[in-house]
């Protein structure tokens, strides 16, 4: 029995000293930087949104937000019978540095109350994930198989949002690439 609860203790220990050396991380407070600086000059940057076509079964939205030519943040909402999601990209320097993505799921009523969300929270440098954070706010392995496949679908999602966000002339609209032209 006690040992059962010293190795709880060292168990939460670890846990706890893990999550203060990614607070203490410098990249980390950088990104954290960045994104109070963009969140606080929102007001003044430009609003571009599209119609996101094929990104889901319901549609969906892009709000993409720029600071003269370049873009500092894009809002993603997809729509789907019975939820939606939401990914959010920050970008500095052209080069995506936090995502949140907000999954729900509606009620079966009529009135579409969320009865379930999931959150998780992704900080990237230059293209390699440094930082994934679950909804409990733990934080889950960089070196996993679901890890590197976030990466890569965050990624090629950013690339073809920012794609559709800087379209040219009177679009209101961009379609889902196929799979192959990724």
């Amino acid at each position: 029995m006690k040992v059962a609860a010293l190795l709880s203790t060292v168990v939460l220990c670890a846990f706890a000293a893990r999550a203060r050396a990614a607070d203490n991380d410098p990249r980390i407070a950088r990104i954290r930087a960045w994104y109070s600086a963009t969140e606080r000059a929102l007001p003044s940057y430009h609003v571009v949104r599209r119609d996101l076509i094929d990104f889901s079964s319901q549609g969906g939205v892009l709000t993409a937000y720029l600071a003269g030519d370049t873009l500092a943040k894009l809002d993603a909402v997809f729509l789907e019978e019975r939820g939606r999601a939401t990914e959010t990209y920050y970008l500095h320097a052209d080069s995506v540095y936090f995502v949140s993505r907000v999954v729900g799921k509606y009620d079966l009523s009529m009135d579409g109350r969320l009865i379930h969300r999931v959150q998780y929270r992704m900080y990237f440098d230059r293209d390699s994930l440094i930082r994934w954070i679950d909804t409990t706010g733990k934080d889950l392995s960089l070196k996993s198989r679901a890890a590197e496949e976030e990466t890569r679908q965050d990624l090629t999602q950013v690339r073809i949002l920012v794609a559709c966000a800087k379209l040219e002339g009177s679009a209101q609209s961009c379609e889902k690439p196929a799979r192959d032209s990724t």
